[in-house]
């Protein structure tokens, strides 16, 4: 998982074509944000592999503490990310 969401903080980084599009996606699943994203519209948009990789890493935490293992993993980038949508 933690390649995945390195790869997609590249992408949000780079400020160009799909990086707010990244972001977006990234911020909104961070538990307990006000900050959503058109899921279809990303899945539509964004690297099917990583709708995937989430999606098994969900399942892996059956749910319910996935969301805390990301939190963990990218509370250190949401201000990065904030700043650039």
């Amino acid at each position: 998982m933690q390649d995945t969401l390195n790869k997609m903080l590249r992408i949000a980084r780079t400020g160009v074509g799909s990086s707010e599009l990244y972001a977006d996606m990234l911020l909104s699943l961070m538990p307990g944000r006000e900050h959503k994203v058109d899921i279809a519209y990303w899945c539509y948009k964004a690297d099917r592999d990583d709708f995937n990789a989430i999606l098994e890493f969900m399942k892996q935490y059956n749910y319910n503490d996935s969301s805390f293992a990301y939190e963990e993993a990218m509370l250190p980038f949401v201000d990065e990310l904030l700043t650039s949508i």
